[in-house]
């Protein structure tokens, strides 16, 4: 039996996590954020977007710095 992976692609959260934003991250297998993790470059921005990042519930998850 052939199992599918679900991707999930996202970008230009500038610093936002999706429930601040009322949106709800789709299931998926591979969440991948494609840039503009933050707004001002910020430390602090980038942290937060990487817990959110982390507590995100896939398989694998990529991120592009941009």
């Amino acid at each position: 039996m052939r199992q599918k992976t679900r991707f999930v692609c996202v970008s230009d959260t500038h610093g936002y996590t999706p429930s601040e934003t009322g949106f709800k991250l789709p299931a998926g297998n591979v969440l991948i954020h494609a840039g503009d993790l933050t707004n001002n470059g910020s430390l602090k921005e980038l942290r937060r977007t990487m817990d959110w990042i982390c507590k995100a519930d896939f398989e694998i998850k990529i991120i592009v710095g941009g």
